[in-house]
């Protein structure tokens, strides 16, 4: 067996590589890019006004500057955001502008309303003394043509979208995110979307909650999901399934992986054309999880019991998800005071649920076991506690919240 840390790089150096596409930038919230990405425009894209006012001439302005004394304009024109003021301001007259207009080349400064007196409804005065250029906002003062926006493997967002809207890059190259099909095993297993009744629990039959949990979790965060479920434990199925959906990036079963009469994913797998990386880890619960490639894709086999199962897909499967499209292997960690002592005496590093108590400190969670899934239900978390290693009360312990 190897270890947790010895797992974990074994799953870096074998995903499969990245695939670049083309998107058009609206549509990429979440995905990764693939280039850097420069400004097709400048921000702003022209010169224009910071407030609701009126626009001098620059000769205009400098009169006002240097000999101030109040003045009448009248107003020619109007330039409204989206409705320009064509031409120059000849001096001694002005334009009426509102915030964003654009404004002639030629515009000294701008006068808030605040700032004038109206004459009449096309002639005012100046009230107040002004500032050369004041109020005006410059062409790329936020940015330039070409200027590097943001560069490559940055996760992108709604904000950051926004600003290569604005820079009017609208398409660009991203890694896409990565194909999962989701294939359930076991012969006791019965469809989550389907009733169970009476006479199926006497003959053995079990709610496949393993394929709701992965599917759901892994549809919120965005990919792109195929779920079978399920096949039954007879040699040759988990092949055939593999083998009618084979254009996926990762293939992601849950049962027959250990080493029973009727466990056959391993000789599927490998059937299929999959070579193995890795099987078991010295961990409690979830020792025979199954790790394999073949060319560009890879294979995560859990085991069926829901625990198992899921503290696995948490640990190992998403962040390996997160790590090919990212580049950055990450869980969601919060540091927690332990309420009592902890001691892990077995063999394999333990993996324990927890629940959080006042955002301080952490217990335990009860009907801890693999099989046992309200142990995940009631709780936000889980810890890692090596082999032989003990948790005094109020020490300070890394806690992995689900994600």
């Amino acid at each position: 067996m190897i270890t947790i840390e010895e797992a974990i790089q074994l799953i870096k150096e074998n995903l499969p590589e990245k695939k670049v596409e083309l998107r058009a930038t609206y549509t990429c919230n979440g995905f990764v890019l693939a280039e850097d990405v420069y400004a097709q425009y400048s921000s702003p894209y022209f010169d224009n006004s910071a407030m609701d006012g009126y626009a001098l001439s620059t000769e205009d302005t400098e009169f006002l500057i240097d000999t101030y004394e109040p003045k009448e304009f009248d107003v020619i024109g109007t330039s409204q955001a989206g409705i320009p003021f064509m031409g120059r301001i000849p001096k001694g007259k002005c334009i009426q502008v509102n915030t964003g207009a654009k404004i002639p080349e030629n515009t000294g400064a701008i006068v808030p309303v605040e700032d004038v007196e109206f004459i009449n409804h096309n002639k005012i005065k100046i009230k107040q003394p002004i500032k050369k250029f004041q109020h005006i906002r410059r062409k790329g003062e936020e940015f330039k043509e070409n200027t590097l926006l943001l560069t490559k493997n940055t996760k992108l967002n709604p904000r950051n979208i926004a600003m290569l809207l604005q820079a009017g890059k609208f398409e660009i190259f991203v890694y896409k995110k990565p194909k999962i099909l989701i294939i359930t095993t076991g012969n006791e297993l019965t469809p989550f979307n389907e009733n169970l009744e009476e006479e199926d629990i006497e003959k053995g039959k079990i709610i496949d909650t393993n394929s709701y949990i992965l599917k759901t979790i892994l549809e919120e965060k965005g990919y792109e999901i195929k779920l079978i479920n399920h096949v039954k434990d007879i040699e040759n199925e988990t092949y055939e399934a593999i083998q009618n959906n084979i254009n996926f990036d990762f293939f992601l079963l849950t049962g027959g992986v250990s080493v029973g009469p009727y466990d056959f994913v391993k000789k599927d797998v490998e059937k299929a054309g999959f070579k193995p990386i890795f099987w078991k880890i010295k961990q409690k619960p979830g020792k025979p999880i199954y790790f394999a490639k073949k060319e560009n894709k890879a294979l995560f086999a859990l085991p069926g019991n829901p625990v198992s199962s899921f503290i696995n897909f948490q640990h190992y499967v998403l962040p390996a998800i997160q790590y090919y499209q990212e580049g950055i292997w990450k869980y969601n960690t919060i540091l927690l005071k332990s309420n009592s002592e902890i001691f892990n005496e077995q063999k394999r590093d333990a993996f324990l649920t927890i629940r959080i108590i006042d955002n301080e400190y952490f217990e335990i969670a009860p009907n801890q076991g693999s099989h046992k899934i309200s142990s995940i239900a009631y709780s936000e978390g889980y810890i890692v506690l090596p082999s032989s290693t003990r948790i005094s009360r109020d020490q300070t312990y890394t806690c992995y919240l689900w994600m």
